[in-house]
């Protein structure tokens, strides 16, 4: 049986998304919180609070912690689990964690987990695609786990954008479900996405963004 994978574009995880998913890729807001549909997200760190958290004397850096909300839509016991730059920003991230709320839900299990991150400094124009992808455009083989569990699944990778739009240091930041092996597979295409980079004060920037995909298994392929 064929174990080559077409992937859904990403287009739709990356600009259906609403605004309280920022950070993500064409989005201006420097902060993101995933794990949870959009609309249980209550509220983000903005542009400002992300400026006033950025460590003194750094120019570039960015985070991601894991966190567990429940309930009361309060996230606890955030763990930092990427900084880049140095310790500087997984504290700066950490500091801002009270300002990332979800909704209050009963239903909502107390052990959700949920995955934050911000990116310094805030840039004028955040990376976006060179041309938006489309269903298709990439593909891969799948893991034996995620053949075998034969469901969707979903993932988001955090990556960096250079000076010249190029993807690096990619870093698997949230699966569902864990253990599918979806994670593996979005870090096997990430190299080949066409972004334009950050810009600040007119000029190419550095920065870090979030991709989601979203994988549906169909008739021995996932789309």
């Amino acid at each position: 049986m064929d174990r080559r994978l077409t992937v859904m574009s990403a287009a739709a995880g990356l600009l259906a998304a609403g605004a309280a998913q920022g950070q993500e890729l064409g989005k201006p807001a420097p902060a993101s919180l995933y794990g949870v549909d959009k609309g249980e997200i209550a509220a983000l760190p903005d542009a400002a609070q992300v400026a006033g958290a950025q460590p003194p004397r750094k120019a570039e850096g960015s985070a991601a912690a894991h966190c567990i909300a429940g309930p009361s839509g309060v996230l606890e016991g955030c763990a930092v689990m990427l900084q880049r730059g140095g310790p500087a920003f997984g504290a700066a991230l950490l500091g801002l964690a009270p300002a990332y709320r979800l909704t209050e839900a009963p239903g909502r299990p107390a052990g959700t987990d949920v995955v934050i991150s911000a990116s310094w400094p805030v840039v004028d124009t955040p990376a976006d695609w060179v041309v938006q992808p489309k269903e298709g455009d990439f593909a891969t083989t799948s893991t034996p786990s995620a053949w075998k569990y034969d469901k969707p699944g979903f993932a988001v990778v955090n990556c960096l954008v250079g000076r010249l739009g190029t993807t690096y240091d990619c870093m698997v930041t949230l699966q569902q479900p864990l253990g599918k092996g979806y994670g593996t597979m979005l870090l096997r295409i990430a190299p080949y996405f066409k972004l334009k980079p950050a810009r600040l004060a007119g000029k190419p920037t550095p920065s870090a963004v979030n991709v989601p995909f979203r994988f549906t298994k169909m008739d021995g392929l996932i789309y």
